[in-house]
This record gives structure tokens, C-alpha cells and sequence, in this order.
């Protein structure tokens, strides 16, 4: 996955913290989604020293899945937001590649 999708993402989830319409989120969910599975994917092999991560991208992609999605309060999902944000600029280098 070619960097420039972790920053759009990164930027895409920070953006959410304004108002927007639904359709915005609904967007977001599916990019995310999209993102963090990509990434639990390319770090799960057995003994790999980013299994952990690999579980933590397949929890923000659970969260984010566009077909059940998990509903949440606004400021637990504002939270979710940066946390994700954060989370995948500082670890770009396990998704792109």
C-alpha cells in the first residue's frame, strides 16, 4: 500500500472531528476499514514481533467496518479519531511498503 493512502487516512480521520454530513462517515468507515485491514494483514505471521500491532489494526478495522458498524458516543469516537490517526502515522512503515 503506497504511503500516500496512510496519510490520506491519517488526515481523513482527523478531519471527522469537525461536523460533517453522514455521508462523510460513512466514507470514512469504509477507508478505514480498508487501511487497518490492509495493515493487520501485512503483520500477521506467526512469531512476528508485530503480532501485537496486527491485533491492534484489526481492532480499529472491527471498530470501523462500514457493514455492522459499532455505534459509539461522539466523544469516544473523537478519541477513536486521533488515537487512529496517531496510531497509523507512527507505524506507517508496518502498512506501506
Amino acid at each position: 500500500m503506497p504511503v500516500h493512502i496512510v496519510y490520506v487516512t491519517a488526515a481523513m480521520m482527523i478531519i471527522a472531528l469537525f461536523p460533517l454530513p453522514d455521508v462523510y462517515y460513512t466514507f470514512l468507515n469504509v477507508v478505514v476499514f480498508g487501511t487497518f485491514g490492509w495493515g493487520a494483514y501485512r503483520n500477521l505471521s506467526p512469531g512476528s514481533p508485530t503480532l501485537l500491532l496486527a491485533l491492534v489494526y484489526a481492532l480499529f478495522a472491527i471498530i470501523y467496518n462500514p457493514l455492522s458498524q459499532v455505534i459509539l458516543p461522539k466523544e469516544a469516537g473523537m478519541v477513536l479519531d486521533i488515537a487512529g490517526a496517531v496510531l497509523i502515522l507512527i507505524t506507517r512503515r508496518h502498512i506501506s511498503g
